[in-house]
C-alpha cells in the first residue's frame, strides 16, 4: 500500500470483518425467522464505509442507506443496539419502532437512513448548511446507491449543493443493481461520476474494492470539503453478493457473474497485504478475528434478550410529542 499507512490498513480490516461478521450474523438470523419483515444484506459492499469512518472527526455527519451497516460499526455503534433495533427490539438504537430501513444514531452524527430511494440527499443539504452558516471546517456525508441516481432529489440535491458550496461529499455506492434491474434499465450515463460535470463540481469513478483507491479518494473529496472547497461526487464500483433482499431468487443476474464479485472479494486482499507486510503476525490476525466473532455473539444475546416495545411506545415521538426513546 503506497499511501496508506500500516494502523490504518489494519483499522480498515477490522472494520470491514466486523461488518461482515455482522451482516452474516443478521442473515443466520433471519433464516431461522428471528427477524421479521424483510433483511437487506450488504455482504460484498464493506469496504467504503469501513474506510470512510476512519476519516471523519466526531462532528461531522452521516446520512446512510440502507446497505450502510459499515458505516454504523466502523463509526463505533454498539453492534448489540444495532441488531436490536433490526430485529425490533426496545433496546434498539431507535427503541425497535425504526427498523432495518430506518437506522440512527444522533450520538454518532448517523442522521439516519429512509426506506425512500434518494431521500437523505434532501437531508444532507439541511445538516451541510448548519455546518456551512457555522463556519465550521466539519463535513457531512450522503451515501446512496445507483437506484437512487435517476430520482429527482439527486439531480436538486447536488445542483443546490454546488449553488451554496456546501461541505457535502456525495457517495453513490454503485452495486449494478437497482433493486432486480441492472442499472443500464435505469440511465443512460452509466458512469455516475461524470454526473457531477453537469453542476459543477468535481466527480469521481472508482474501484470499490480497491482499498488504496477508496482510500485516497475518499481523503481528497473530504479534505476539499474541510477547506470550503465544496461539494464532491464519488461512485464506488461495488457489489451486493446477496439478493436485494433475503430470498430475493435472482433471476436477473448470473451465478457466474456473482462468484466473479466473490473472487475478488477485498478482505481477503488486505488480509494478504497485512500478513505479507508483517504489519501483525497471522496468530495475532486470528486472535483479533476471534474476538470480533465474540462480540458480535455477545451482540446477538443482547438482542435476543431484548423485549419487544409496549404498544404505548408507538405512540411516543409522533405530532406534538418531542420526547424521544
Amino acid at each position: 500500500m503506497k499511501t496508506l499507512s500500516k494502523e490504518r490498513l489494519l483499522e480498515i480490516y477490522n472494520n470491514a470483518f466486523l461488518t461482515r461478521t455482522f451482516e452474516e450474523a443478521t442473515i443466520d438470523l433471519f433464516s431461522k425467522g428471528e427477524i421479521d419483515g424483510w433483511l437487506h444484506s450488504g455482504v460484498g459492499q464493506e469496504l467504503v464505509g469501513s474506510v470512510l469512518c476512519t476519516l471523519l472527526t466526531e462532528k461531522d455527519y452521516i446520512i446512510p442507506y440502507h446497505r450502510s451497516k459499515s458505516y454504523f460499526l466502523a463509526r463505533g455503534v454498539d453492534p448489540g443496539k444495532l441488531l436490536a433495533e433490526i430485529m425490533g427490539r426496545k433496546d434498539g438504537l431507535c427503541g425497535g419502532v425504526g427498523g432495518e430501513a430506518h437506522l440512527a444514531d444522533f450520538s454518532k452524527g448517523l442522521i439516519g437512513s429512509t426506506g425512500i430511494l434518494g431521500a437523505g440527499m434532501p437531508i444532507s443539504l439541511g445538516t451541510a448548511f448548519k455546518q456551512y452558516y457555522e463556519s465550521s471546517n466539519n463535513i457531512t456525508i450522503c451515501s446512496f446507491g445507483d437506484g437512487s441516481v435517476p430520482q429527482g432529489a439527486f439531480h436538486e440535491s447536488l445542483n443546490f449543493a454546488a449553488t451554496w458550496n456546501l461541505p457535502i461529499v456525495f457517495i453513490c455506492e454503485n452495486n449494478l443493481y437497482a433493486e432486480l434491474s441492472p442499472i443500464s434499465k435505469g440511465m443512460k450515463q452509466q458512469e455516475i461520476g461524470k454526473k457531477a460535470e453537469a453542476y459543477g463540481i468535481p466527480g469521481y469513478t472508482v474501484d470499490g474494492y480497491d482499498v488504496e483507491a477508496v482510500h485516497s479518494h475518499l481523503e481528497l473529496a473530504i479534505g476539499q470539503a474541510r477547506k470550503g472547497e465544496g461539494p464532491s461526487l464519488i461512485e464506488f464500483k461495488t457489489y451486493r453478493w446477496r439478493g436485494h433482499y433475503e430470498g430475493d431468487p435472482q433471476v436477473y443476474r448470473t451465478k457466474e457473474e456473482i462468484e466473479s464479485w466473490i473472487k475478488r472479494d477485498p478482505l481477503k486482499k488486505i488480509e494478504e497485504e497485512i500478513l505479507s507486510a508483517k504489519i501483525t503476525t497471522k496468530e495475532d490476525l486470528e486472535k483479533g478475528k476471534n474476538d470480533i466473532k465474540l462480540k458480535i455473539n455477545e451482540a446477538i444475546a443482547f438482542a435476543k434478550a431484548s423485549p419487544f416495545p409496549v404498544e404505548e411506545f408507538l405512540l411516543r415521538n409522533v405530532y406534538a410529542d418531542d420526547s424521544l426513546f
